[in-house]
């Protein structure tokens, strides 16, 4: 098969455009150049779907991403003899004004033959009159379908991961609502409220990290999708800062900070280390904060067991956020599951953290960088 690693490192982005949607499509067409038994698959599903189905090919054709349409670029384009297909791919955006008007113009002038195939997430993005419009679950289930008939081992490698990565970015089948949201919904609106409320309370607890200037504020941060207390240096004039910042809280989602292959659709606990822009630059070559890495991963393997630790920089199945180097998670309901009262959840919380904040003031490189983290910020 041809390499996934190195269609991707053709990639060009440009302006105005989302990355997902580009990678999505570099991984679909390396996927259909891969394998012709996938490309006449997908391309049967398609041409069923055409007012006007055409002849597929029965030898080779030209699979092409980033093709310049006089300044407009199609997703992909798809060309052999007897015809040619222009596909633009949307999972965010919409599409802008005339551009499969613009694409048709185009293609017009170059081929005897084409259509114009327009794949989106969801359907209410369709628009323009394409000449077959389908959603990525589509795609999704087509796959689905073949992957179930195929024996070759790297091809139906190949088809569960470009499938799971549809089902990650939500381009996957939709779920139904089940019955347990339907009784349960009015309760769970509660949650947020009863989160905050834990945290808050937490916070005008003592705790360790605050001898080292670490003061603690509660944060619900959405960009985050986290909920908690973050603890922050409080550097001069500059005030708080991620230099490092240790969050201490629930983490709502994973997807910013990378690492929802690891949450297993619960909710997870989170330790997580925080750093700026001159800190990412700093601890690019700090032996100091290797040191302390390496004794945190030990910290966490030794005395913390329920926890699991990820370097998002090292870890393969991670998409890495250099803002978030260091993610510890565990899962809430295996902490919260026996408290029962309001005051053992604000307990228990205060008990686990301010435990892990004692053992990570006894690592001496965590002082010796926040001190060196602090001197340069302030002869910055």
């Amino acid at each position: 098969m041809k390499n996934l690693l190195v269609n991707l490192r053709k990639y060009r982005p440009r302006e105005n455009t989302d990355p997902l949607e580009n990678f999505v499509t570099e991984a679909f067409a390396w996927l259909l150049k891969s394998s012709d038994e996938v490309r006449d698959n997908v391309l049967s599903c398609i041409n069923e779907l055409l007012e006007i189905s055409v002849e597929l090919p029965k030898d080779s054709c030209t699979i092409s991403t980033q093709e310049n349409f006089t300044g407009r670029y199609p997703d992909m384009v798809i060309a052999w003899p007897a015809c040619t297909w222009v596909f633009e791919h949307k999972v965010n955006s919409n599409l802008h004004e005339d551009q499969l008007k613009n694409y048709r113009e185009h293609v017009e002038n170059c081929t005897n033959d084409h259509r114009i195939i327009l794949i989106t997430a969801k359907a209410y993005q369709h628009g323009q009159k394409p000449d077959a419009a389908l959603c990525w679950q589509d795609i999704y289930n087509c796959l689905s379908t073949l992957k179930k008939t195929v024996n070759d081992e790297m091809l139906s490698w190949a088809l569960t991961d470009f499938l799971g990565l549809l089902k990650v970015e939500g381009l996957g089948p939709s779920t139904p609502i089940n019955s347990f949201s339907m009784k349960h919904y009015l309760e769970a609106i509660k949650f947020d409220n009863q989160v905050d409320s834990v945290f808050r309370a937490a916070k005008d607890k003592s705790w360790p990290l605050e001898s080292l200037g670490l003061v603690p504020e509660f944060k619900r941060q959405k960009g985050e999708s986290r909920v908690g207390l973050e603890f922050c240096p409080v550097v001069g004039k500059y005030g708080r800062l991620w230099l490092p910042g240790v969050f201490f809280g629930l983490l709502l989602g994973g997807s910013d900070h990378g690492v929802n292959e690891f949450l297993n659709d619960e909710l997870n606990l989170c330790i997580v280390f925080d750093f700026d822009r001159i800190g990412q630059a700093y601890i690019k070559d700090s032996g100091t904060y290797d040191s302390l890495k390496i004794k945190l991963k030990s910290l966490v393997e030794s005395e913390f067991k329920q926890w699991q630790f990820i370097d998002t920089v090292i870890e393969p199945k991670v998409k890495a956020n250099k803002w978030h180097p260091i993610v510890m998670i565990c899962p809430m309901l295996n902490v919260f599951e026996h408290m029962n009262t309001h005051e053992e959840q604000v307990d228990i919380v205060h008990k686990i953290m301010a435990k892990f904040q004692e053992r990570l003031i006894g690592i001496p490189e965590f002082k010796q960088l926040i001190d060196e983290l602090a001197q340069i910020k302030k002869v910055e």
